[in-house]
């Protein structure tokens, strides 16, 4: 660090000192430091989590800062808070909103105008005529774009233009209607950023963001961890690859000293971040409904136990980040970790925050409400399916692994929910379409008719009918896989079988031999990609690299749906003309519908191509 730089992170230490306080002051905070470390070293070592780095601010001023654990556990590199970066992801979300909202002040752009107004390259796909994208959308993640990630080569980041242009996906319902959290989205934002201030989007950050708070060990640019490795499950490390998308999360990386001066200039509301920015980004900025939290400009609103806490998390292959805001209170809290460790997600700040809050702010009782006289609810009944799956895209994949939410309708107008945030709940309806959980705080409401939206969440829930169920489609699957290893195994055995009897087969070979390849592609395919599903940390990083063994096998699932059609002629052909004996037909029908089962498998979950995505 320079000399410069140390001066201007002193200048700013004392700034953030000597900042107003908020309109209730920070608790005491005696005995922190001890909670932090016994949480922190027994959920590492119990989750198995490499590394990990904890910041929490309060009254303007670091009251617990501390690394634990290596940041390269083979060479023994101890993390320490001043100096390990780890990759923030989409933490990096915050710094967009803010550089948009400088230039929304700086009258350059205006967050209800539609984006096309500033764009030259290329346009955002006019779906919904009337119902434009603005920006107010890109930064509440309301602008209706289905959830993607490119499949293509780490190594071959596009200029960010280009790869808007390249990678749009289709916009899927109108904007401002429901919340779906979108990469490309916050993406788009920062690409406006740049075209209008006519300097690249990380030139602008590093700029405008970084260097007025003094955030010199932070790095928008991929490439910056300087030696802090991310691991997977399993504890093996694994490559950090670059991406398109940096202004959404892919690359950017920091420490939590610098995250640290963030969090203190967020809560003290510091001129510094833009004229006006913290506040708006952090008020409410959108709602499913008026009786739910929400979203503020990338700050999302998730209460505990009737307090008002923020939260904007990062995740990627290998390295997690939370950071929470208790504006009233001035509190912040921010965690990273190197790993994903057993639970997946690196060390779990949530657990770690609600900790806090238990501890130095008790809250009240869980509110009580009087149920609504007379209220009906059989109109919510039904299964619910996430707005984050994918439509079009690989990533409708999580449809199959993902159980929809189930809503029950009661006779006293309540509901159950199976699914939504772990087990069976009963919500009591205490406005119209408006329930709270019985027994406790959060709450859910059905904006409009087959939507179901929980409070605090960047996903709404769309009822889907049950030919969309996953149950439907993983028998289709359980039915493909038996009759497909069937095929496999028996048409050798029978063709070894008649030559050593030194009988002649009888009827068309290819067809047969065309079955026995349509089991054997459709065992291959699901090995093979139920491999990857099993382990997330893996996949993930395969799909973001357009793995080789990724594509062969959604090119083998492409082939397969070519084969089921010839092979469902084989079989009306083979009955009409009476090939073979009745039970070789039969069983050549029986593998036939195997390979089809899998075949509408395939085309519902978006495994065929091309593009392979």
């Amino acid at each position: 660090m320079t000399l410069d730089g140390m001066l201007l992170k002193l200048m700013t230490a004392l700034a953030l000192m000597a900042a107003p306080a908020q309109a209730v002051g920070p608790p005491a905070l005696p005995g922190l430091g001890t909670l932090v470390d016994e949480h922190v070293t027994a959920v590492m070592a119990e989750d198995k989590v490499p590394g990990v780095a904890v910041t929490v601010v309060a009254g303007g001023e670091r009251v617990v800062h501390q690394g634990y654990g290596w940041a390269d556990a083979e060479r023994r590199v101890p993390v320490d808070p001043e100096s390990t970066r780890f990759l923030i992801g989409s933490e990096t979300k915050l710094f967009t909103a803010q550089a948009a909202l400088q230039l929304v002040d700086a009258g350059r752009l205006d967050l209800d105008a539609d984006v096309n107004t500033y764009l030259k390259s290329f346009r955002i796909d006019d779906a919904y005529p009337g119902h434009p994208v603005t920006l107010r959308h890109l930064l509440t993640h309301t602008a209706g774009f289905d959830e993607d990630y490119v499949v293509g080569s780490g190594a071959d980041v596009l200029p960010l233009g280009e790869a808007l242009a390249a990678h749009q996906p289709a916009r899927v319902r109108p904007p401002g209607t429901g919340v779906s959290y979108s990469n490309y989205g916050v993406a788009l934002a920062g690409y406006l950023v740049q075209v209008v201030s006519g300097m690249p989007f990380e030139k602008y950050v590093e700029r405008q963001v970084f260097q007025p708070l003094g955030m010199d060990d932070s790095v928008i640019a991929c490439g910056g961890l300087h030696g802090t490795k991310a691991y997977l499950v399993d504890g093996t490390p694994t490559a950090v690859d670059c991406a398109d998308f940096a202004a959404s999360g892919a690359g950017p990386a920091s420490t939590a000293a610098d995250m640290a001066v963030y969090l203190q200039a967020q809560l003290s509301r510091d001129a510094r971040l833009g004229p006006g920015a913290a506040a708006e980004m952090q008020r409410r900025q959108y709602s499913e409904h008026p009786s739910l939290a929400g979203m503020g400009f990338m700050w999302e609103e998730r209460p505990y136990k009737g307090h008002r806490l923020l939260f904007k998390g990062g995740d990627m292959p290998g390295m997690h980040s939370y950071m929470f805001l208790l504006p009233e209170q001035g509190i912040g809290v921010h965690v990273m970790s190197n790993g994903d460790g057993t639970g997946r997600h690196g060390l779990d700040g949530f657990a770690l925050v609600e900790k806090i809050i238990d501890r130095y702010l008790p809250g009240s009782a869980p509110p009580e409400v009087t149920a609504l006289a007379g209220a009906s609810s059989r109109a919510y009944e039904g299964w619910y399916r996430s707005s984050g799956v994918s439509r079009g895209s690989l990533l409708k994949v999580r449809a199959l692994t993902d159980t929809p939410v189930q809503v029950t309708a009661a006779a006293d107008g309540s509901v159950v929910t199976t699914g939504l945030g772990g087990g069976e709940k009963r919500w009591i309806q205490f406005e119209p379409g408006v329930f709270l959980q019985e027994g406790g705080w959060s709450r859910i409401a059905f904006p409009e008719p087959g939507q179901l939206a929980l409070g605090g969440q960047t996903v709404v829930f769309d009822r889907i009918g049950w030919l969309e169920h996953s149950w439907l489609h993983l028998g289709l699957l359980a039915w493909a896989v038996p009759a497909s290893v069937i095929a496999v195994i028996a048409y050798p055995v029978a063709l070894a079988v008649r030559r050593m009897r030194g009988r002649v087969m009888h009827g068309p070979w290819a067809w047969r031999l065309a079955a026995w390849l349509g089991g054997v592609a459709v065992t291959v395919f699901v090995a093979g990609f139920g491999s990857l599903l099993a382990d997330e940390g893996r996949a993930l990083p395969l799909v973001l690299r357009g793995a080789p063994v990724l594509i062969g096998l959604l090119v083998l699932a492409t082939l397969t749906v070519a084969l089921a059609v010839a092979l469902l002629a084989g079989a009306v052909l083979a009955w009409w003309r009476r090939w073979w004996s009745p039970w070789a037909r039969a069983g050549y029908t029986l593998v036939t519908t195997g390979v089809v089962a899998f075949a509408v498998v395939a085309v519902l979950y978006n495994f065929v191509g091309p593009p392979y995505t």
